[in-house]
């Protein structure tokens, strides 16, 4: 008898997709605009103790209790339609360089090399994106609350710093703005990524695991740069003038406020950074899967 032949099964195992760069970039930016609606609010409140002394001295919820109820309860909306046409760029480039990197460049999935691609996403989208639009967003907060404030609206507020400034307008503290965002991907990226290592025994929800690593990422990050961005808002605000660099804006600030002026707006900054990182690191990765699993359903 002979005997009946065996037939072999092939399996195919099916390879885990990575999003190209682009793909990564068009996720990040819908993941930026939907952290900036979640936390404009804490931005202009920061902002505001950043530049008056005054304000800094009344605390957070009181400096937003006063702003709903001078201007109305969407005050602290000023200047979102400028950063909303903004961020989405901005995490645009912050995360399709870092993945471009990653995947191309710096592809061992080191602490350094993600910091190493953190720094230079961050310094790439800081200068050409975060430079103009944080100078526009300063400005119109700033001439919120001068006594007489100039700018009707967003676009006019726009023309009037062109008008005035010309092109320093949007340009000014462009070296401690690419710092401040150098430093800021350099730390919550490879921290980030970290935190999700440590945390993923501990949570069977992925979304979950997230939002808390992306919390105390973003903590992190104020802890260590606070100062740079103190100086930075003070660069870019309307009285800008009065300081000649970065430098010489944080010995004014030591002189006449002391160390802690260095410090002012830590508490809503803290908030704004960690709700920042927890949702666009969360929504980035929910809104990844899904492209993935989309991705795969096609193949």
């Amino acid at each position: 008898m002979k005997a009946s032949p065996t037939k072999e099964t092939t399996l195919k195992v099916k390879v885990p997709s990575v999003l190209k760069p682009k793909q990564a970039a068009l996720v990040g930016g819908l993941a930026g605009a939907l952290e900036i609606t979640a936390s404009y609010p804490v931005e202009f409140t920061k902002v505001i103790m950043q530049l008056y002394p005054k304000f800094n001295s009344m605390g957070a919820l009181n400096t937003f209790k006063y702003t709903v109820r001078k201007d109305g309860l969407f005050a602290p909306y000023k200047g979102y339609n400028l950063l909303l046409t903004a961020c989405i760029p901005k995490a645009y480039m912050r995360f399709g360089i870092f993945e471009y990197l990653k995947q191309n460049i710096f592809t061992s999935p080191t602490v350094a090399n993600l910091t190493i691609c953190g720094a230079i996403a961050g310094s790439l989208e800081g200068l050409f994106i975060t430079t103009p639009a944080e100078n526009l967003k300063v400005k119109l907060i700033h001439d919120r609350f001068r006594p007489n404030p100039k700018f009707r609206n967003m676009f006019h507020g726009v023309y009037k710093v062109a008008q005035e400034h010309g092109l320093k307008g949007v340009t000014a503290g462009a070296g401690i703005t690419m710092f401040k965002e150098c430093s800021n991907n350099a730390i919550r990226f490879p921290l980030f990524v970290g935190l999700q290592n440590v945390f993923s025994p501990y949570f069977n929800n992925n979304l979950v695991r997230d939002l808390v690593a992306g919390s105390l990422a973003g903590m992190c990050v104020v802890l260590l740069n606070q100062p740079v961005d103190v100086v930075k808002t003070n660069l870019q605000g309307l009285n800008a003038t009065r300081y000649n660099g970065a430098l010489d804006c944080g010995r004014k600030i030591l002189m006449t406020e002391g160390a802690l002026g260095l410090y002012k707006g830590i508490r809503p900054r803290m908030v704004r950074v960690a709700m920042e990182t927890s949702v666009t690191f969360a929504s980035f990765n929910a809104i990844k899967s899904m492209v993935l699993k989309y991705l795969d359903a096609e193949d």
